[in-house]
């Protein structure tokens, strides 16, 4: 008798991300001015426009250091969320 295993390997990338008026944004570097802004996030699309970190520890790292660098991004309750949460 022959077995077969099976194995899924899920892969989750994380975003920064916050709701502000029951809208949500994330996260992206701006690579010309040097900091990170935040970016509406009202179609699937515009994932792509957000940092997006293949491992919850990069994404909490780059959190810490916004909250730490910049004050105005650091004042909008940002999360790291799984991606998928805004696949709608």
């Amino acid at each position: 008798m022959d077995i077969l295993y099976s194995s899924r390997i899920l892969f989750v990338s994380y975003l920064i991300a916050t709701y502000i008026d029951g809208v949500p944004y994330a996260v992206r570097p701006n690579v010309e001015e040097n900091k990170f802004e935040l970016i509406k996030i009202l179609k699937d699309s515009q994932i792509s426009n957000a940092f997006c970190s293949p491992n919850k520890t990069g994404a909490v790292n780059i959190l810490k250091w916004i909250n730490k660098n910049d004050e105005s991004l650091s004042s909008k309750g940002l999360q790291v969320c799984p991606e998928a949460r805004f696949f709608r």
